[in-house]
């Protein structure tokens, strides 16, 4: 739709199609003109000197006052698929003091959430020019309808390229702002070993070895998820890694009661992929099975399947389920579905299904409490080359 202060002067730039420059001589020269009407029935914006009298900022109907007593027919277009009003040959009277005989059609544009009123001088003319007139109608608006979608699409892309800009400095600051504590916790611990030299346990010894290891391991994941926030292409960090020996490492590095068994099964194989996010992914989906079961001798079954360009890992648990109606909010950010129950903000599976789509993935919930116990988490990962 133009803007209300718009002139009938062709605006200078490349030369239109020449439909389009065919139209425009058109409006030029009095033969149609077209109106732009909010859902108020209240006139933005017109073109062409043929409607040179309407009055932008003015009710429609002040203007056109054939149309006094259409004003709930015309608010009924928007409801109504496809459909026109039309009135032909009116005889109105311009600022020039002349009463043309004019058509009318109206017509709801739903791309412009307005109206569109269509000013045709009135002719007396055969079946074949009325149809062809018709058609150069439709092309002049679909052409119309193509431009403005194309200024929301370079809208939209700017937002996005923005809001990329925006995530990528925060990932840079959160980085920064957590590896300083993650290396002075290992010098924490540095300085514990030195000042009880001798005077601890063999388990203490080795906790705070796991600490450390812990600690570094962290901070490698906060570089790694770094570079990947800062790269166009994914491909260009993409490197081997040993999924057998990863889903073990994590495995490793989980906490849980003894009677808490966690089986691996499937083929594990070594893939070119990003390995920060599937890390990141596959940690955050064994904790949750973890964090949310209700008992202290659970199973979790892991398996893995090589699917071609993709890896199929399943995460299986034994726990209470999802119901089916709360399967959908499970995935939205800040979501707890059983408040009071295991720590966190409810961000862990909004930040999964985040990165498993970002990186070309896809990640799926079964789960039916009324069937049987247990939650099933499908994740589909892409291979990369």
């Amino acid at each position: 739709m133009p803007s209300s202060d718009e002139t009938n002067s062709p605006r200078p730039g490349p030369r239109p199609a020449p439909l389009l420059t065919a139209g425009m001589m058109l409006a030029e020269r009095g033969i149609y003109g077209m109106i732009w009407v909010d859902e108020t029935l209240t006139t933005v914006a017109r073109y062409g000197r043929l409607v040179d009298f309407v009055e932008v900022g003015e009710p429609l109907t002040r203007e056109l006052l054939p149309l006094v007593g259409l004003e709930d027919e015309i608010r009924a277009l928007k409801d109504s698929d496809g459909r026109v009003i039309e009135l032909p040959g009116i005889a109105i009277v311009d600022n020039k003091g002349e009463s043309p005989k004019i058509n009318i059609s109206v017509f709801w544009s739903k791309d412009e959430e307005s109206f569109l009123v269509v000013l045709t001088r009135y002719s007396s003319r055969s079946d074949l020019e009325v149809e062809l007139s018709r058609q150069i109608r439709a092309r002049l608006m679909a052409e119309a309808e193509v431009m403005q979608t194309s200024k929301e699409l370079a809208k939209t892309n700017a937002e996005l390229a923005r809001a990329n800009r925006d995530l990528e400095e925060f990932a840079s600051i959160i980085s920064h702002d957590l590896k300083a504590p993650m290396r002075h916790l290992r010098y924490i611990v540095d300085e514990i070993e030195t000042a009880t030299e001798g005077a601890l346990s063999g388990s203490a010894i080795s906790k705070l070895s796991e600490l450390r290891d812990q600690s570094r391991r962290m901070s490698g994941m906060l570089t790694s998820l770094l570079e990947y926030s800062s790269v166009g292409r994914k491909e260009e960090i993409a490197e081997e890694i040993d999924t057998h020996g990863l889903i073990h490492a994590i495995i490793g590095s989980m906490r849980r009661t003894p009677g808490f068994e966690i089986e691996i099964a499937g083929f594990w194989p070594t893939i070119s992929t990003v390995v920060a996010p599937l890390d990141l992914v596959l940690r955050n989906l064994v904790d949750n099975a973890i964090k949310h079961h209700d008992r202290a001798d659970g199973h979790i079954r892991i398996s893995c399947a090589d699917k071609g360009d993709t890896l199929l890992i399943s995460v299986e648990d034994d726990g209470p389920g999802i119901a089916k109606d709360q399967h959908a909010a499970a995935f939205l950010p800040f979501r707890r579905l059983k408040p009071g129950g295991a720590e966190g903000q409810g961000m862990g599976l909004a930040f999964v299904k985040r990165w498993v789509e970002a990186a070309g993935g896809r990640l799926d919930l079964e789960s039916d409490p009324s069937l049987r116990r247990g939650t099933t988490m499908r994740l589909q990962w892409p291979k990369m080359t």
